[in-house]
């Protein structure tokens, strides 16, 4: 598996159909045939795929939000949307935005 870099840009796909359940959260890809399980990371990470989003500026949000290291997150972070893509629930946006764009804000 081919882990995305920092100036990669992702974004979720809207097949799964999902549901909050407690801090975290649950999905079924009927496309793929497959149930998913979020812890509160997990799914902090697929709420902010809505748009697409740099690979970078998501771990720099994860570490805000859940008191990381930034070590950690560069580490965990392109590991987990990794697995996403490689089960097709979300993908490399075919036409990446400019690196002045930023997208992701809220």
């Amino acid at each position: 598996m081919s882990l995305p870099g920092l100036d990669s840009w992702v974004v979720r796909s809207p097949e799964p159909v999902a549901a909050e359940v407690g801090d975290g959260l649950v999905m079924l890809s009927v496309e793929e045939g497959k149930y998913f399980s979020l812890n509160p990371t997990a799914a902090a990470i697929w709420r902010r795929l809505e748009s697409p989003m740099r690979i970078g500026e998501l771990c720099d949000q994860i570490v805000e939000e859940f008191d990381i290291s930034r070590e950690h997150a560069v580490e965990a972070v392109p590991e987990f949307v990794a697995k996403l893509i490689e089960q097709n629930i979300a993908a490399v946006p075919p036409m990446q935005p400019s690196s002045g764009e930023r997208t992701g804000d809220r």
